[in-house]
This record gives C-alpha cells, sequence and structure tokens, in this order.
C-alpha cells in the first residue's frame, strides 16, 4: 500500500459531505482501526454510494 493510497482511504472514512450521508469518523478513530476493518469499510462505503447513486438515478427518471 502506498502511502496515498493510505491517505486516500483515512480521507473517505472520515469525510462527510454537508447535508449528504456517509460516514465521518474522528480521524483518531479512523487511525486506531485494524487495516482489515478499515479496507471493509471502504469496500461497503463504495457500495453505498453506488445503490444511493442508483437510487437518485432511478427517483430522476420518475419525475
Amino acid at each position: 500500500m502506498t502511502l496515498e493510497t493510505w491517505r486516500e482511504g483515512l480521507f473517505q472514512l472520515c469525510w462527510h459531505q454537508h447535508g449528504g450521508s456517509g460516514l465521518a469518523a474522528p480521524l483518531g478513530d479512523a487511525l486506531e482501526l485494524p487495516t482489515s476493518d478499515r479496507d471493509w469499510l471502504l469496500e461497503r462505503i463504495g457500495q453505498q454510494r453506488a445503490q444511493e447513486a442508483k437510487a437518485l438515478e432511478k427517483a430522476a427518471k420518475r419525475r
């Protein structure tokens, strides 16, 4: 794993879009996560974002 990959992972875990959904782990908590848990969370975040994008697309088509 590169330093950039590690930093990006922490960013994704800690970022919380204003008015949007997502994780907002405090940086200290994210730093304490075992690598396997961090990787699982990052994969799950990707899945959730894809599901939400599909739902938004479906809702837009109904209008």
